[in-house]
């Protein structure tokens, strides 16, 4: 089993300085922070807290939430810093608006958690001074990261000449979609903007939605990329070509849909959900997180093509 020795060896750092680094503690620079914890990483090792720790006021435990559990990889990306840090996790998923409505009149978080990290949950003002009243930190992934995502996928199919598309909302997604296509100058019917669980399943149901509704859009695009992979698999059963009859793009590029070529913006979500609890854990500490989140870029596959000609 790596020991913090160990680390301290392969980083050429003191013990106490992989203890304070891990901790999150005063003292270490941001630079010497992420090096030891990027190799304590590479080691496996996770530092277990003290009696000493937990007396000083610190209860390692950070309190999770989000909307859908399906959007993994900025969840496994959170999930995996925190407890890297040595902490505890409470998840806390805000599916149906009466347990939503219950968890913020409740708050049962009480005095158990160090601060919070709210994961593209759609805060209300009023849910969000509910966790301000915890005087713990607060930090969220807002929405407005999905912006850029959803302008690089209107602009690649814009490009490809496509305007009639159809907009696929998966988890807690607030209303600007919508917005926003229209303002790219996007044609946008009622039937085209649909709502869909974070599943495949949940992908198929919506291209049943879609044939039912002709005319079919020359293109998909969806927040979930289980859903999109559910869209590509249920055109295909249909007869449908992909992207000869419709393209797909998803707004998040999970293992599966890049199996099978869906187009997607790789919005490093992982790399989001670390940086989250980076800003969270600096916070914790008192100082200042100079670095930007992670950008998005979109990775082009065999799922888009020209607009049909109909």
């Amino acid at each position: 089993m790596t020991s913090m020795s160990d680390v301290a060896r392969a980083a050429g750092v003191s013990a106490a300085t992989v203890s304070r680094a891990l901790r999150g503690e005063p003292g270490v620079s941001e630079a010497t922070r992420r090096y030891v914890t990027e190799v304590a990483k590479k080691m496996r090792y996770a530092i277990a807290r003290d009696a000493s720790s937990l007396a000083g006021g610190r209860r390692y435990a950070i309190a999770v939430l989000t909307a859908d559990v399906a959007r993994g990889d900025l969840l496994a990306g959170a999930e995996g810093a925190l407890r890297q840090a040595g902490y505890d996790v409470l998840l806390y998923v805000l599916k149906d608006a009466e347990g939503r409505r219950r968890f913020f009149e409740e708050l049962p978080l009480g005095r158990r958690v160090d601060g919070v990290l709210a994961l593209s949950v759609h805060l209300t003002d009023s849910e969000d001074a509910a966790l301000r009243s915890l005087d713990v930190p607060v930090v969220s992934v807002r929405d407005e990261d999905l912006r850029e995502a959803l302008r690089l996928a209107v602009g690649h199919l814009m490009g490809l000449g496509h305007r009639d598309v159809a907009l696929v909302l998966a988890g807690d997604i607030d209303e600007f979609y919508d917005e926003l296509l229209v303002a790219e100058g996007l044609l946008v019917r009622p039937e085209w903007t649909l709502w869909s669980s974070s599943t495949v399943a949940g992908g198929e149901q919506v291209v049943d939605a879609l044939l039912d509704a002709e005319p079919l859009p020359t293109a998909v695009i969806t927040t979930s990329g289980e859903v999109a992979l559910g869209v590509f698999l249920r055109l295909r059963r249909d007869g449908r070509d992909v992207p000869g009859d419709v393209s797909i793009v998803s707004l998040e590029g999970p293992d599966l849909a890049r199996a099978v070529g869906i187009t997607a913006v790789e919005g490093a979500w992982r790399e989001r959900g670390e940086h989250a609890v980076d800003v969270l854990l600096a916070t914790l500490r008192g100082e200042e997180h100079e670095t930007k989140p992670p950008t998005v870029h979109l990775a082009v596959r065999d799922s888009t093509g020209p607009r049909p000609e109909r």
